[in-house]
């Protein structure tokens, strides 16, 4: 079960290691809670939601799949959680992408230690002027930026604008690297995944007005 964690809240890596752990294992058995790995398979995303905010409530709406759980791990209530909207689906996207387990395995460079160089490859992977080495299409068709003053490419993903921010570097590695749609079954290099996150982070520190290196052209 979770613990209370106050409004400032980490990553979602963080999150689950300090806040998730003690109760709960990803891929490693049950505990004193279940095992999360696949949770957002078995579970909606407005259910897991809910749940993470508050079980309380859920059970005592009446939520067959919360009343069984409750019964199962012997009348145990998961606390009540003061997350933001945001940090509960960075949380629940962290899980999907393969949670600590991936993060662990991957240890992936700091994107602070990026060049402008490795921005601008990752400027190019992201809006389809590199190819990525294993195809597929590039992040700018199904996402937005706003670089500068100008939002540009799709929307059908979701703004990335603050990605780096809302998933910070280890768990936004994760995210970057998995395959998705439309790049089902391909997935980026870890120089690849490294160099669209020293993008990201380029561009969130750009549109909140923070000192950042100038992309190359």
């Amino acid at each position: 079960m979770l613990v209370p964690m106050p409004a400032h809240a980490a990553d979602p890596a963080t999150i689950f290691a300090v806040k998730c752990g003690s109760c709960h294992t990803y891929g490693k058995g049950e505990k004193v809670g279940p095992d999360l790995k696949g949770v957002t398979d078995r579970r909606s995303r407005t259910w897991l939601a809910a749940w993470i905010r508050s079980s309380e409530r859920t059970i005592k709406s009446g939520d067959s799949v919360a009343m069984s759980l409750f019964k199962k791990y012997k009348q145990e209530r998961m606390p009540d959680q003061n997350f933001s909207p945001a940090e509960i689906a960075a949380l629940i996207d962290f899980l999907a992408a393969g949670g600590p387990v991936e993060v662990d395995r991957v240890r992936p460079r700091h994107a602070s230690t990026a060049t402008a160089a490795d921005v601008a490859v990752g400027r190019g992977l992201f809006f389809g002027t590199v190819t990525p080495s294993t195809g597929g299409a590039s992040c700018a068709a199904c996402h937005m930026v706003r670089e500068g003053a100008s939002s540009m490419q799709g929307t059908f993903g979701g703004d990335l604008t603050h990605a780096y921010t809302r998933f910070q570097d280890a768990a936004l590695s994760v995210v970057i690297r998995r395959p998705c749609f439309p790049r089902v079954g391909t997935m980026l290099t870890a120089e690849e995944t490294f160099a669209v996150k020293a993008f990201l982070r380029y561009v969130d520190g750009q549109d909140a007005a923070r000192p950042a290196t100038k992309v190359p052209r």
